[in-house]
């Protein structure tokens, strides 16, 4: 096993030197750095992340805690292509990942706090619905740095997609493809995606001079495939039927898709759907769907980042990062064909 006293005898630099090079201190030069990073990798070099925190007061090592209405857990497909992007990125900067749950041992149900306070984590990034939680409270309110995914907060660390800008393009490509009879399903707007979602959409109609049809906006529920589904039934049991559908989640809008299938509807020759996240399932359905895209490669790393400069430079001013959304062209959509 290569050790710092290796290192220190193939590049000339004492073992203090290595040991701040490799631990990132930054009372080194960048070339002393650089060079020793460079022969620790040739030479094979693997830390020993135990000793390191123990040098460090740090385990090196933060929390996930996934907190959702529909109760999918890992197996939501855009949480989880989301946390993996973490995972990668806090493990570029020396970190490793944990999920923590309420549930401790056999002692029963506890606290988030409790759980994280108890694996001694750096940091915890919070994916949840209800940020007003007493149990999440008290991990905003606690001395562990934070970040949360989606739900600006004053208070703390955020990071969140561009959902208004989203729904808007949604929207407008829709116009663009010479729809005006366009409907909406939209998710729970207690949640801060469904609303500006909502908002999104309602103002590229309003751009467009287009009024806004109440019959045409119905819920989906917490974006959720049944409730989709049974939104797109409503919609196609109206006289005056809507030409496209903006879904505000592309589990929702497979549902919609599902009900378009069993009423033998077209997709995109009798009616056009677009969603939102792109999830991988997206990739095995036909026809495919054309979705607002959330970079989950970028708000994995924007979320890494906050979450471990919190850690390491101890910043007390909330960061708040907004991350932009892109269409994803797909089969689903066509132009409007007149009556």
């Amino acid at each position: 096993m290569v050790k710092i006293q290796d290192i220190a005898k193939a590049t000339g630099y004492s073992t203090t030197t290595v040991s701040k090079a490799l631990n990132n201190y930054t009372d080194i030069s960048d070339k002393a750095k650089n060079k020793i990073i460079m022969i620790a990798k040739e030479l094979g070099y693997i830390p020993n992340v135990h000793a390191r925190g123990l040098v460090m007061k740090r385990s090196f090592t933060v929390g996930v805690i996934l907190d959702e209405l529909l109760g999918l857990g890992l197996n939501h497909p855009f949480f989880s292509g989301l946390i993996e992007a973490f995972r990668a990125a806090i493990e570029e900067r020396g970190y490793s990942m944990i999920l923590i749950s309420n549930h401790i041992g056999n002692t029963g149900i506890g606290s988030y706090l409790d759980h994280c306070q108890q694996q001694n984590v750096d940091g915890v990034f919070i994916l949840c619905t209800d940020h007003n939680s007493e149990s999440i409270q008290q991990l905003i309110y606690s001395d562990i740095p934070i970040v949360l995914f989606d739900i600006p907060n004053k208070e703390t660390h955020s990071v969140v997609s561009n959902h208004f800008e989203g729904a808007y393009q949604a929207t407008k490509y829709l116009i663009d493809l010479g729809h005006h009879k366009i409907a909406h399903i939209y998710g729970n707007t207690f949640t801060y995606a469904g609303t500006e979602r909502k908002q999104g959409f309602e103002k590229a109609l309003l751009d467009a001079n287009i009024a806004l049809n109440e019959d045409y906006l119905v819920s989906g529920g917490y974006f959720d495939f049944k409730y989709g589904k049974r939104a797109m039934e409503e919609l196609l049991k109206l006289e005056d039927r809507p030409s496209a559908v903006f879904a505000a989640g592309d589990i929702m809008a497979l549902g919609a898709m599902q009900s378009c299938y069993e009423h033998e509807v077209r997709i995109p020759d009798d009616i056009s759907i677009i969603g939102f996240d792109n999830i991988k399932l997206l990739d095995w359905i036909t026809p495919s769907l054309t979705t607002i895209a959330q970079d989950t490669l970028q708000l994995g790393r924007e979320c890494c980042n906050v979450l471990i400069d919190s850690i390491e430079e101890k910043k007390d001013v909330a960061m708040h990062k907004v991350v932009a959304t892109y269409i994803v062209e797909r089969k689903s959509c066509a132009p409007y064909q007149q009556d």
